[in-house]
C-alpha cells in the first residue's frame, strides 16, 4: 500500500518536474526572442531606410497569424515537454539538464514555427511589426498578443469556435471529421 502511494507521489513528482522544465523552456524562448526583436529593431532604426513597407497588413489577418502562432507555439511546447520527460525517462538524467540539452533545439524549433506561420501568410516580420505597432492600442490585437505570450510560456490557447452540429460544417469539413476519427480510432 504504502509502495504505491510512493509509486503515484513520484509520477506526480515527476509530472510537476516536466510541467516546470516546459514552462522554464517557455519562458527562455520569450525572453530571448524579444531581446532579439529589440535588437533587431535598434538596428532598423540606426540603419532607418524607407519607413514604408510593401503591403499593409490589416488588423484582422494579423489577429489571425498570432492566433495561429499561438496554437503552433503551444504544440512546440507539448512535443518538448513530452521529450524532455521521455529523455528523463530514459536516461535518469535529470530534468534540468535534459531542458538544458533540449534548449537550443527548441529556439530554433519555435523561429521556424513562427516562420512558417508568417510564410503560410505570405508576410514578413517588419510587416507584422508594422501592424502590431499601428494596432498598438486596440484590444483585439493586445489579446492575441497576450495570448500568443501565455501559449509561449506553456499555457494552452483558446479553442477556436466549432460549428455546433455536423450539419452546419461543409461538405469537406464534415468529410475532414470523419476521416479524423476514423484515425484515430484506428490508431487505438
Amino acid at each position: 500500500s504504502s509502495l504505491v502511494g510512493a509509486r503515484g507521489m513520484q509520477d506526480a513528482t515527476k509530472a510537476c518536474l516536466g510541467l516546470a522544465a516546459a514552462a522554464l523552456l517557455g519562458s527562455l524562448y520569450v525572453l530571448v526572442h524579444e531581446r532579439r526583436r529589440k535588437l533587431k529593431k535598434e538596428k532598423r532604426k540606426s540603419q532607418s531606410g524607407s519607413g514604408a513597407n510593401g503591403g499593409a497588413l490589416t488588423k484582422e489577418k494579423l489577429i489571425r497569424i498570432l492566433g495561429q502562432s499561438s496554437a503552433a507555439a503551444y504544440q512546440l511546447i507539448e512535443q518538448t515537454r513530452k521529450m524532455v520527460y521521455a529523455k528523463h525517462e530514459q536516461t535518469g538524467i535529470p530534468l534540468d539538464k535534459c531542458v538544458e540539452e533540449l534548449q537550443q533545439n527548441f529556439e530554433n524549433a519555435m523561429e521556424a514555427v513562427v516562420l512558417q506561420v508568417r510564410k503560410n501568410h505570405g508576410v514578413t516580420e517588419q510587416q507584422m511589426t508594422a501592424a502590431m505597432v499601428a494596432n498598438q492600442r486596440d484590444e483585439e490585437v493586445q489579446a492575441a498578443l497576450t495570448t500568443l505570450r501565455e501559449a509561449m510560456s506553456g499555457k494552452p490557447p483558446p479553442s477556436p469556435p466549432k460549428a455546433a452540429t455536423e450539419e452546419e460544417q461543409t461538405p469537406a469539413a464534415r468529410l475532414k471529421a470523419r476521416r479524423a476519427r476514423a484515425r484515430r480510432q484506428g490508431n487505438k
